[in-house]
């Protein structure tokens, strides 16, 4: 929902910051004639009840849209702020209404979004995937699964970390691959100039002089032209097939969990299958420390790992903790991370303090995530930088031996 900011369609009173959306709306006139135009109430509700008592009837009403999304950084501000207001006890409206008061007009939008969809009776969880339009599956469901259970502030500082967290590490992904990144396109503007032009001039000039290209010259000029003819065509393959899956995992609900578990089990997606692990935890703790029974807390937090297939999983776990099984055999049957997580929920049911064995867990599964990207960003570079000076040293010698021939049969 698109609004108007403070400066442009509200104001500050001494009671509070009253803010007003502005709506565009079609419908006719008490003489039949038809109408357009746009009209500023709180909600849209609002705005047909005084378009009414004007004499226009509407027919339809949207609201005036600009730009709400928010990044993970300024969705983790939102989070770590409603949780503390929420925390001293104010109401969702009014802790929502106290926030629009920010100089961000991205944040502001997203929040009279909010606040609206909220009178109009939706759920946080819900007005706040439908405002910002970029919040992933798992903030949805930990946000749902903590109004549902009365712990709405220890979620919100919870997700708040863990965005924190992940925007930490996209920073140093970023920061890590800026250098490799710059090699890597010199690299292929290296490989382009001398394969598409370095070469065949080479070619024609020893062939013009009646000298023919030395062995290992044409063994390595055609092996570097197939090596970047391969890499283009698993490129491009690559892509395709990536987009195909995509658009059959959105419709097919079996065929999306083989993808995802086909997608964790490669070996590189160690960080994805541990950052699974620690969302399972981190919700799975905030829902026992509430006092929900683990056949409830269990689909929620199997949900908020944000891997369908680990999801399934949970779901029949579950099936065998309403059937007697315990949490503790439950946990430690599930994949990736089961046996791992299995002892802490030992100890925490065996101790009464599951909720503390379970953010200790994922702290510790926070720690293994961020130590695994850690080692792949430094494989990273140096692989990289490996590959492309080995192609550019194949490249230089194919080009070095014909001049080297030539150099000899002149002497």
């Amino acid at each position: 929902m698109g609004c108007f900011l403070k400066a442009e369609a509200g104001w500050s009173t001494a009671r509070g910051f009253l803010f007003l959306a502005t709506y565009e709306y079609s419908g006719f006139r008490t003489d039949g004639s038809v109408c357009r135009g746009r009209a500023e109430a709180g909600t849209s509700k609002q705005a047909i009840r005084e378009l009414a008592s004007n004499g226009v009837f509407v027919e339809t009403i949207t609201p005036l849209l600009i730009d709400a999304k928010l990044d993970a950084r300024k969705r983790s501000s939102l989070y770590r702020e409603l949780g503390a207001l929420l925390g001293a006890g104010l109401p969702l409206d009014r802790a929502l209404s106290m926030m629009m008061e920010t100089e961000d007009s991205a944040m502001s939008a997203a929040l009279a979004s909010i606040l609206e969809k909220v009178r109009e009776g939706g759920t946080l969880a819900d007005s706040v995937s439908r405002a910002c339009g970029n919040v992933g599956g798992y903030e949805t469901t930990a946000l749902a699964s903590a109004e549902g259970s009365a712990t709405l502030p220890a979620m919100l500082a919870r997700m708040a970390d863990m965005l924190d967290v992940q925007e930490g590490v996209r920073d140093k992904l970023r920061s890590a691959l800026i250098y490799p990144s710059f090699v890597l396109c010199l690299g292929v503007l290296v490989a382009v100039v001398m394969l598409g032009f370095v070469v065949p001039r080479t070619e024609a000039m020893l062939k013009a002089s009646g000298m023919a290209l030395p062995r290992a010259s044409v063994v390595a000029v055609g092996a570097s032209k197939l090596v970047a003819l391969l890499l283009g065509a698993l490129m491009a393959c690559g892509a395709v097939a990536a987009v195909l899956a995509r658009r059959r995992a959105a419709t097919e609900e079996k065929f999306a969990l083989r993808l995802d578990k086909f997608v964790l089990s490669l070996p590189f997606m160690g960080p994805a299958r541990r950052l699974a692990g620690m969302r399972f935890a981190s919700i799975l703790s905030v829902l026992t420390e509430s006092g929900m029974p683990a056949v409830a807390a269990l689909p929620v937090a199997g949900a908020g790992s944000g891997r369908p297939w680990l999801e399934q999983c949970v779901l029949e776990q579950t099936e065998k903790v309403r059937n007697g099984a315990s949490l503790s055999s439950a946990v430690g049957a599930l994949p990736i991370f089961g046996r791992e997580l299995a002892e802490w929920v030992r100890v925490g049911e065996a101790g009464g303090c599951l909720g503390a064995m379970l953010d200790v867990a994922a702290e510790r599964m926070q720690r293994a995530w961020n130590r695994s990207l850690s080692r792949t960003m430094s494989l990273l570079e140096p692989t990289l930088l490996a590959a492309v000076g080995l192609f550019v040293m194949v490249l230089a010698l194919a080009l070095l031996l014909p001049v080297i021939g030539m150099t000899q049969t002149l002497a």
